[in-house]
């Protein structure tokens, strides 16, 4: 990923450490701990940035504005047509320049992440003309919609994202350090060490969540209507594993140069979709897992699925070790 200033965010960092150190006095249960190792937010300019972003999506007729974790941010126009035109002009000038400057581009690569750093950092009481390292178009147009966005649509963004954060934390406080422990283990990799940020916004991307990794940031859908629940909870800790993939990324890396195989990213996505929904299998047996109960392995990741179960399952299982798994499947790609 590319870098800006984050200044606002080692601010965070040191906030964190000063409360992690007043915590420390006193004993915390596991799920405490894990639970003060969240920071969940909602803020205006994250949200507003990624309300443009998927309805600007929508104008260009883009193939995944359709998807579920979207499609209903098209029609989020309650009190719109009753605004005076100038308004109304402003609001859609706006959403041409995302259009134009933003809304071609993934949400999760180069510019459009680093617009999301700079407005993570920015206080809904801030103007945006104070972020300099957004480009000119992008911040002109959240600077043109600001007013209108903050006035008809955030007093309902923010409740819904509020009310999801609601109903997330106790199922992370009731099933989060035994998840946690599960997963840390199958990746053999560490959870990251910083408190983690989690930005609930109205809209996210077409996907509903995607995590950034400098730093450490997840960005969820609550009006998605595939994250409420136990659902959500899953895709919270699916969002997480992506920091956690260090060493079987490593491992597949190994072993695709002497084989001569260029693999697709898909193959270590899938991995990440087994293991997370087989450790919600065994953790909530009336679960069903995410990738199951939304046909997420028929978005062209259904051979690898079929290479899981056989090549994966037995290291989950306890029965080979994970380079064992991973010879097999490297085998079997």
């Amino acid at each position: 990923m590319s870098r800006v200033n984050r200044r606002s965010f080692l601010d965070f960092l040191l906030a964190s450490a000063v409360w992690a150190r007043l915590g420390a006095q006193q004993p915390a249960t596991p799920s405490a701990k894990l639970l003060s190792q969240f920071h969940f937010e909602s803020s205006l300019w994250p949200n507003l940035h990624h309300f443009l972003y998927v309805l600007a999506r929508a104008r260009n007729g883009a193939p995944d504005s359709d998807r579920i974790a979207v499609r209903q941010a098209p029609k989020d126009t309650d009190g719109f047509d009753a605004l005076p035109a100038p308004q109304q002009h402003a609001w859609e000038e706006a959403v041409a320049d995302y259009q134009a400057h933003a809304a071609k581009l993934d949400i999760t690569y180069g510019t459009p992440v680093d617009v999301n750093y700079a407005v993570a950092d920015l206080a809904g009481s801030q103007s945006i003309e104070e972020t300099l390292e957004i480009p000119v178009p992008i911040r002109n147009a959240l600077a043109e919609a600001g007013p209108l966005y903050r006035t008809l649509w955030w007093p309902r963004h923010n409740a819904a994202n509020r009310a999801w954060i609601g109903q997330l934390t106790p199922r992370v406080e009731q099933y989060g350090p035994r998840i946690v422990d599960r997963l840390t283990g199958a990746f053999q990799h560490p959870r990251p060490s910083l408190p983690l940020r989690v930005e609930a916004v109205a809209y996210a991307n077409p996907q509903g969540a995607y995590t950034t990794d400098d730093p450490p940031l997840i960005t969820m859908s609550s009006l998605n209507p595939q994250h409420t629940g136990v659902d959500g909870l899953e895709q919270l800790f699916h969002e997480c594993s992506h920091l956690m993939m260090g060493t079987v990324d490593a491992g597949l890396a190994l072993r695709a140069r002497p084989a001569g195989k260029k693999l697709s990213r898909d193959v270590s996505h899938a991995i990440l979709f087994y293991t997370v929904a087989e450790t919600f299998r065994t953790l909530i047996p009336d679960h069903i897992p995410y990738p199951d109960h939304y046909r997420v392995w028929d978005r062209g990741l259904s051979q690898y699925h079929d290479l899981l179960k056989v090549d994966w399952q037995p290291y989950l299982d306890g029965k080979v070790t994970m380079d064992d798994a991973l010879d097999r499947l490297m085998r079997a790609i």
